[in-house]
């Protein structure tokens, strides 16, 4: 399907890119969170940001307004069906962080606990801004996640250079864990590691029993992926929260 600016732009004015939510859950399978993931509905069908993102980063003023339409709606379903103390997850990239953005983030963190995660390919091109941005989400209890872990952009470098609260472990190094010992014993160091730091792990793309079972045993606390639940509209995951 060809993808355009103007196309792209009408829908998100319109609506049509919407929030869904996948949960994230805890070893006994109770949810614990939920990841926003942006969903393009559009005859009938799906349209997933891999066939648009590629022009929403071209474009920063494109990116800060569909940035902008995802939260507001997430702020409309909470403000109609109330407060919950439960982790929101929302992936922006730092060129986002504009004052509007940054004041729309704190309101919906009156409604829900807020952790906002810093994409893999997100080259951040002023840190010390990006620092002082981020000081200042904490202060009003933003959490900060470093997703797909390893991938990118999101290394050891990254790790050191701000304060995260999460690590999240990309489904790339979930895949085939129960028969690839370099996975295995990668995952077991990323976890040693995180304990080392404070780091609260999420394991991303769990899709297998076995994968689920060995990731608890390595001490992974928080898993996603499709052998849980997949990515939900807001209708449908009310009664999840609620």
């Amino acid at each position: 399907m060809y993808i355009d600016k103007e196309l792209l732009l009408s829908a998100i004015t319109g609506g049509k890119i919407k929030p869904y939510l996948q949960p994230i859950v805890n070893h006994d399978i109770e949810i614990k969170g939920f990841e926003v993931l942006s969903r393009w509905e559009r005859h009938n069908s799906i349209i997933l940001p891999y066939d648009f993102i590629c022009l929403l980063k071209e474009n920063n003023a494109l990116l800060e307004r569909w940035t902008l339409s995802i939260i507001e709606q997430l702020i409309m379903f909470f403000i109609s069906n109330g407060k919950c103390n439960i982790e929101l997850h929302i992936n922006i990239y730092s060129k986002s962080f504009s004052e509007n953005i940054i004041e729309r983030i704190l309101f919906l963190n009156e409604y829900v606990n807020v952790v906002v995660e810093i994409l893999e390919d997100d080259f951040i091109e002023d840190e010390e801004d990006f620092k002082y941005k981020l000081m200042n989400m904490r202060s009003y209890g933003i959490q900060f996640a470093i997703d797909d872990f390893g991938c990118g952009f999101n290394n050891t470098d990254r790790l050191s250079k701000y304060k995260f609260d999460i690590l999240k472990i990309d489904r790339k190094f979930i895949l085939s864990i129960e028969n690839n010992l370099f996975k295995y014993n990668l995952i077991k160091n990323i976890i040693s590691l995180s304990d080392d730091v404070d780091l609260k792990v999420i394991a991303e793309g769990v899709e297998t029993v076995e994968q689920f079972k060995i990731l608890n045993i390595l001490g992974v606390k928080c898993f996603q992926g499709f052998l849980f639940y997949k990515a939900m509209p807001l209708n449908e995951i009310k009664e999840l929260i609620w």
